[in-house]
């Protein structure tokens, strides 16, 4: 594809010179849901940044275009294409996709991808993890931008960056590869970032997470959470639950707690079939990685929800539970530790009866609230995938 889209437009990949002195248009294509976020959000503060980063000399306007397309294929090896496409139809100077795809390339996590010929860069969002993603997406879109513009500029795309340029060496713990690998010069890359080793991957797992937002499957575990809290409730009402929850430990309750929220994100992934087995090879090769993703999303919506229940059934432990009789039912002084032991108590015992009404859930709803919009795609891409 990448062939026949240069021989489409051979003349249309350069910054053009007169533009260049008195204005470049930057346009943003993220996809929907995080990346469309954050491009908004960048779209404000790039022109002065890139002035005083880049080029003073010119002014700066950053349009951004939505662009589902940038979210929908797994490795995305034709991302750059399908942005060169819409920044000449939209007339751009130079264009950046923000997707959130995971890209591996060559064997490399790919943060970054830059090529001048097509005047566009790829930004892959999962890989810079979920912690300070905003200002970690706000220095790599300046660099770049910065890249792509000493590159198109020049009379050669070739050409490496001016001398004095800051567009060198690696940005933070991302690594530029250099010198350029096979892979790059046949997808035509001049420049591209990498997130090396074990804690490359593990930004990516956390960036994959926050697009599937768990704190939204919440409002889809209503009747389970309902079901949780009124167990808990019961639990707080019966004298000898007080007592079991006085004499069992810290180590017990801890047990219990791993015990009843595994059971909670096993009886979610079980019921609802969120668990991948493609029957097509070149799927399955993703299928660990897309359900390590699924089981820390569901893991983190059931944590949330036990520490809100938890809470709760304290409040209620504290205000319904009279200290007078607690303490002559225990036959010693209670506080705020017998009143927490027995609300950690209740939350797993409640916990457990929360699974069992999760599976009356709806499971198209549950599938909605569990994925974010690239997991949602890829499923209606793939109507031939095994629940």
């Amino acid at each position: 594809m990448a062939d026949e889209t240069r021989a489409a437009f051979p003349n249309e990949d350069r910054l053009d010179q007169s533009k260049s002195a008195g204005s470049v248009v930057l346009g943003l294509i993220p996809a929907p849901d995080i990346p469309e976020k954050i491009a908004k959000e960048l779209a404000s503060e790039l022109p002065d940044l890139l002035g005083g980063r880049v080029d003073g000399g010119v002014s700066w306007e950053v349009p951004v275009v939505v662009d589902p397309l940038t979210g929908t294929d797994r490795e995305a090896p034709e991302i750059l294409d399908v942005c060169r496409e819409r920044r000449l139809r939209e007339g751009w100077d130079l264009t950046i996709c923000l997707t959130d795809l995971p890209v591996y390339r060559d064997g490399r996590l790919v943060v970054a991808d830059v090529s001048a010929k097509r005047a566009v860069a790829g930004l892959s969002l999962p890989a810079m993890g979920a912690l300070r993603l905003r200002p970690r997406a706000r220095e790599i879109t300046l660099r770049l931008a910065q890249e792509l513009y000493e590159r198109t500029k020049e009379p050669g795309a070739d050409a490496p960056p001016a001398r004095g340029s800051r567009a060198r060496g690696s940005v933070g713990s991302f690594r530029r590869v250099d010198p350029p690998d096979d892979d790059m010069k046949a997808m035509d890359v001049d420049t591209r970032f990498a997130a090396p080793g074990a804690l490359g991957r593990l930004r990516l797992w956390s960036g994959m997470v926050l697009a599937n937002r768990p704190w939204k499957t919440l409002p889809a575990f209503k009747g389970a959470i309902a079901a949780a809290f009124a167990t808990g409730a019961y639990v707080l009402a019966i004298s000898s639950m007080w007592l079991l929850a006085d004499a069992v430990g810290f180590l017990r309750l801890l047990a219990l707690m791993v015990v009843a929220i595994v059971a909670m994100v096993v009886w979610i992934i079980v019921a609802h079939h969120l668990w991948e087995r493609p029957a097509d090879r070149e799927q399955r090769k993703w299928t660990p990685l897309y359900n390590g993703v699924t089981v820390l999303t569901i893991s983190a919506a059931v944590l949330l929800a036990y520490a809100i229940l938890f809470a709760l059934l304290f409040v209620a432990a504290w205000v319904f539970v009279p200290s007078g009789y607690f303490q002559s039912t225990l036959k010693h002084p209670v506080g705020l530790g017998e009143y927490l032991t027995l609300s950690w108590l209740g939350t797993s015992l409640a916990t457990v009866a929360g699974a069992l009404g999760a599976s009356l859930e709806d499971e198209e709803r549950v599938r909605a609230a569990s994925y974010g919009y690239r997991q949602r795609r890829r499923h209606d891409d793939d109507p031939e995938d095994e629940s």
